[in-house]
């Protein structure tokens, strides 16, 4: 009788240790299900911060763009003082930094 007692206290035992470890893996895939939907929250939020800031660099370029546009009708004979080829290698870097403003689109 002792052993049939025994036997039945390691069967329970056994089944609680089945029910633990069942509802660790339901835990934890909660905690992994809430993890991505946190982890997507905050990426959603760093895209539109990032875009606010894209857009607000690209207005300000805008309009550093038109105030140097504008000011090149007035300065055309004093257009000269630059030498040349420092006038290539600003045209070359305003290019490349355009060039990858708008590949971050």
């Amino acid at each position: 009788m002792a052993d049939r007692d025994f036997l039945e206290e390691i069967k329970m035992t056994e089944q609680v240790a089945v029910s633990r470890v069942e509802k660790a893996r339901e835990n934890a895939q909660l905690q992994r299900q809430m993890a991505r939907q946190e982890a997507g929250g905050l990426l959603e939020k760093a895209y539109i911060e990032a875009n606010a800031i894209r857009q607000k660099k690209m207005q300000e370029a805008e309009i550093r763009y038109r105030e140097l546009t504008a000011g090149d009708s007035h300065h055309d004979a004093n257009a000269s003082w630059l030498p040349e080829p420092l006038l290539a290698d600003a045209a070359k870097i305003i290019a490349e930094r355009i060039v990858a403003l708008l590949e971050h689109r």
